[in-house]
């Protein structure tokens, strides 16, 4: 029997911890090996979709979450409300950093460019 032919609902957590595709996939999969779930991870949202039969509750996936390193609760009405809120007055999600990204800049600014930056020619 497919979870298609089995009564499913639709839950959507906010999941945090994670910062690349690669962790969006480990998650997906991680969760996709739980028996009448089927999920999808969007990493640009930091939401999990998921649709899973009537018996497994949101603290099952919330620690199957966990085990995958990561932390996550349910999507509710007021959280959807907030990222509506912020959106619609123009707020732009503050990006990190990665350690790479800082390490380019050091060694751009630091050591390719330093001398004009430092005042010497």
């Amino acid at each position: 029997m497919a979870l298609t032919d089995i009564a499913t609902r639709r839950i959507e957590l906010d999941v945090t911890g994670m910062s690349c595709g690669a962790c969006s996939r480990r998650l997906e999969n991680k969760l996709n090996k739980i028996g009448g779930v089927r999920a999808s991870v969007a990493i640009a949202t930091k939401v999990a979709t998921i649709d899973a039969r009537q018996d497994i509750s949101v603290a099952n996936l919330c620690d199957a979450v966990a085990q995958a390193g990561y932390r996550a609760q349910e999507r509710t009405a007021a959280t959807i409300d907030q990222d509506a809120a912020g959106s619609e007055a123009g707020e732009q999600p503050q990006k990190q950093s990665s350690a790479v990204a800082s390490f380019i800049r050091w060694m751009t600014l630091g050591h390719l460019g330093g001398g004009a930056v430092r005042g010497r020619t």
